[in-house]
């Protein structure tokens, strides 16, 4: 049995041979989120690594990851203490998986969720977390104007977006990337300069509204630059157009708690 370790200190993967250095670097988070990775080849009845995060004062989120033949599940556990997690993490090391009676099946939150053609849109193909907040019928719209993604815009930032996302060079989730390439001057709308393009700073600002709603579809959360951006775009949307979609988007969206960078 082969192990490595990645942690927040050193997220370059390192081949290791003594339990020692697993105990040290778990010994060593001492920032909330810190975390450390145990990887091992071959999988351990399918599980292919367990992961700490320092979540408190000697506590720690575990969660671990189990690749099956073109699928996968995780699961996660909270508050547990240092002690604990050193022993959990020694018998994973001797080849040992944890009990996971008391563990919860998280699969469904950190799965990603991409539009499939055949499929389309509804609340069994976008996250969970996507459905409890966005309840509205036009949020799962591919033909509805005044929706995220129902405008051609909208549609073609989706799937932009999510290339982007599935890409292993995303650096994560940072799609703020897209929306600053789209090179919008202002968010608030001049009636006197924005008149003459109007159509084409709307689908401008279509295309923003759809990155952000995708950060929430495909994650299942959305990064606070991406939040305020779409907000913007929303607001703009709304004094041209004048719909009750952009208010009721703004709403929800409104009541969502951001996602910063390095948290």
């Amino acid at each position: 049995m082969k192990f490595s370790i990645i942690t927040s200190a050193n997220e370059k993967e390192k081949a290791i041979k003594t339990f020692d250095i697993v105990e040290k670097e778990i010994n060593n988070c001492q920032n909330i989120s810190d975390f450390v990775i145990l990887n091992n080849d071959p999988a351990i009845n399918d599980a292919i690594y367990l992961q700490a995060m320092l979540s408190g004062k000697n506590k720690f989120t575990l969660e671990i990851r189990f690749e099956h033949e073109n699928d996968f599940s995780q699961y996660g556990i909270e508050n547990v203490t240092k002690t604990e997690c050193l022993n959990i993490f020694k018998q994973y090391y001797e080849g040992n998986l944890p009990d996971l009676t008391q563990w919860e099946n998280i699969t469904k939150y950190v799965r990603q969720h991409y539009y499939d053609s055949e499929i389309g849109l509804n609340q069994e193909t976008t996250h969970p977390t996507f459905n409890d907040n966005f309840k509205a019928d036009f949020y799962f719209s591919i033909s509805d104007y005044y929706s995220p993604f129902g405008n051609d815009a909208g549609f073609d930032a989706m799937i932009e977006a999510e290339r982007f996302l599935q890409n292993d060079e995303s650096n994560n989730f940072y799609l703020i990337r897209l929306i600053n390439e789209i090179k919008i001057e202002s968010y608030d709308f001049d009636e006197k300069k924005d008149s003459e393009n109007l159509h084409f700073t709307i689908y401008d600002h279509n295309a923003v509204v759809s990155i952000g709603f995708t950060n929430l579809k495909v994650n299942g959360f959305i990064m606070e630059d991406v939040k305020e951006k779409t907000l913007a775009s929303l607001h703009f949307l709304n004094q041209v157009k004048k719909h009750e979609n952009y208010l009721i988007m703004i709403s929800d969206l409104n009541k969502i708690d951001a996602e910063t960078y390095g948290t």
